[in-house]
């Protein structure tokens, strides 16, 4: 069984608006919709978890009836822990996905599910376009090599008993389930993602994400 555990618990300083921008409309539909919908209509994937704040539980099981929501926690971290405590015992692969990211499509949500035939873990990336340095205090210390400079994207692909033991045994706190299991010594391979699925953070964000929907219908 493969589970996608859609995660819609974050709050964002940088979007000005007291809705929490992953329940704020987008052309006409909140942005939790639209990955919903992706996910829903991937014939690979057999459950969906959405994973919201406490408060909105009541609101968004109503909206979804056919998925289960849970509580998220107080970091992205003990949110994505709560939606995978959630899955079924029969569950065997999960996708990790950031409500955020609305625009994500259904091709690249199977080049994820794809790799994960050959790895344990699996994370969606774009390479970049400009030079990337590296720099502390307005001083370059380094310029890395831009062809080996890749921008992260979700899902994030895991064998679910992987990145449960992750999880479970990795102390530090960070915001990416694939570098958690990094710190396990496990390889991650990577997939293509798709230049429209970026993070919706800003209100440019949100003009820029309702344009390529109606250029869409």
């Amino acid at each position: 069984m493969i589970c996608a555990i859609i995660l819609a618990s974050g709050h964002s300083s940088r979007f000005n608006n007291q809705t929490p921008k992953q329940f704020h409309q987008l052309n006409g539909r909140i942005m939790l919709d639209y990955p919903v919908q992706t996910f829903s209509e991937c014939s690979e994937i057999d459950k969906i978890i959405i994973v919201v704040p406490k408060e909105k539980l009541t609101t968004i099981q109503a909206k979804y009836p056919h998925h289960k929501v849970v509580a998220g926690g107080s970091s992205r971290r003990e949110s994505s822990y709560n939606g995978l405590k959630a899955c079924s015992p029969e569950t065997e692969k999960v996708l990790i996905h950031d409500a955020a990211r609305a625009l994500v499509d259904n091709a690249t949500i199977i080049r994820c599910l794809n790799e994960l035939n050959n790895a344990e873990a699996v994370s969606t990336v774009m390479p970049t376009k400009d030079t990337v340095v590296e720099a502390n205090k307005n001083i370059i210390l380094s310029m890395p090599n831009r062809d080996l400079m890749f921008l992260e994207q979700t899902p994030q692909g895991f064998h679910i008993q992987t990145l449960l033991d992750a999880h479970r045994k990795i102390t530090a706190e960070t915001t990416d389930d694939i570098r958690l299991v990094k710190e396990m010594g496990i390889e991650c391979k990577t997939v293509e993602g798709s230049e429209n699925n970026f993070k919706i953070t800003t209100p440019k964000d949100f003009q820029f994400a309702e344009m390529l929907l109606k250029e869409s219908i």
